[in-house]
């Protein structure tokens, strides 16, 4: 009998859980290994840090979805893996073995490129730590996240939204970024979310951190900003797993895997998400809208490589759909470079979100 063992509940592995409900075959052991019995969905983050969705309402129960998919749930975090003898180690020194493997385990939000940082910052991943962690930033006086992209400026603006809420609104919320916001998404959708994020309430700081200490962030030209809690989200960073380990992986350390989701050097070895680099398009996004369109190549490969049989090719779009959330239930929507803000792309975002995590139990 051949063993796959998935390595983090991200969402390509939701996918394939769901689908061996739909499709047991008892010829293949499945395994899941997990540090939380719950994977909080990160669509919904900025939801419940502005206090719309429960914490029943943003997770799905793993062990409950492991169970009805006949598949081995273990709570540990993976520490290590030796692909030539095809084991892993865990934190509590369990050693497990596979024939096949595959990572989804998400990504940090740390940076060891800002002198004093680790020391300093509030790590919301892996995100079984994000319930715990909101409840500093709600009663934090001054926040200060650190990054101009997507994550940072939902994660502000809803932050924003509870404190004016709650008659909190004299405690202060703080984006620095290096370059402009939203960059990617192109100057048009850049400068409206700009005038957005100011229009809330948000304090803007365009410049490069470079040092954070206990009480204050430093930029290079000299700003300095005072905070009681600092969060960097300036872009994933890699797991520390694949660098202690022989695996290849590209210059920041990201798992390098080719079209089929596979190490670039160890075929049994397979990849999704944030975590992993596809080594012919480098550039593609690591989001949720990535994770999610990889579910199911990752399942037909996992199950063709088990039986020596076919495996397809992912093939990511060149534009895709994107919808923050910016407070008081609106929505800030883009597509390649055309961008919109309404209700109603809040609404079609808490549609999407609702229902992917009630499609796994909820």
């Amino acid at each position: 009998m051949k063993t796959i063992i998935l390595v983090g509940g991200g969402h390509s592995h939701l996918h394939c859980l769901k689908k061996r409900i739909e499709n047991q075959d008892d010829n293949v052991k499945w395994v899941l290994i997990s540090p939380s019995r719950y994977q909080y969905y990160s669509g919904m983050f900025s939801g419940y840090t502005e206090g719309i969705y429960s914490l029943e309402e943003t997770r799905i129960d793993l062990e409950r979805l492991c169970e009805d998919a006949e598949c081995e749930f273990v709570e540990r975090t993976v520490l290590s893996i030796d692909p030539d003898q095809q084991y892993l180690l865990t934190d509590k020194g369990d050693i497990f073995t596979y024939d096949f493997v595959s990572f989804d385990i998400g990504s940090r939000n740390d940076s060891l490129e800002i002198e004093g940082l680790h020391e300093h910052n509030l790590p919301i991943k892996p995100n079984y730590r994000f319930p715990e962690q909101i409840e500093k930033l709600h009663s934090s006086r001054r926040t200060v996240f650190i990054g101009g992209g997507a994550a940072s400026i939902e994660m502000a603006l809803s932050l924003k939204a509870w404190k004016i809420d709650n008659g909190f609104k004299d405690h202060l919320v703080t984006v620095v970024h290096s370059s402009p916001l939203l960059e990617k998404a192109g100057s048009y959708s850049s400068k409206k979310i700009t005038g957005v994020t100011l229009s809330k309430g948000v304090e803007l700081y365009q410049g490069r951190v470079d040092i954070v200490d206990e009480t204050h962030v430093y930029t290079g030209d000299g700003t300095s900003i005072d905070y009681d809690e600092v969060i960097f989200l300036g872009g994933p960073k890699a797991p520390p797993l694949f660098g202690s380990s022989i695996l290849p992986t590209n210059e920041k350390g990201f798992l390098m895997v080719n079209s089929y989701l596979q190490s670039v050097e160890y075929p049994n070895v397979f990849a999704t998400g944030d975590c992993a680099t596809l080594k012919d398009f480098p550039d593609i996004p690591k989001n949720g809208v990535t994770a999610v369109r990889q579910g199911p190549v990752l399942w037909k490969n996992l199950n063709g490589a088990a039986v020596n049989g076919k495996i397809i090719p992912f093939e990511p779009q060149k534009r895709y759909l994107a919808i923050m959330s910016i407070g008081d239930k609106r929505g800030f929507l883009t597509y390649g470079s055309f961008s919109l803000v309404s209700g109603w792309a809040w609404r079609l975002k808490n549609w999407i979100d609702v229902r992917f995590v009630g499609r796994y139990g909820g």
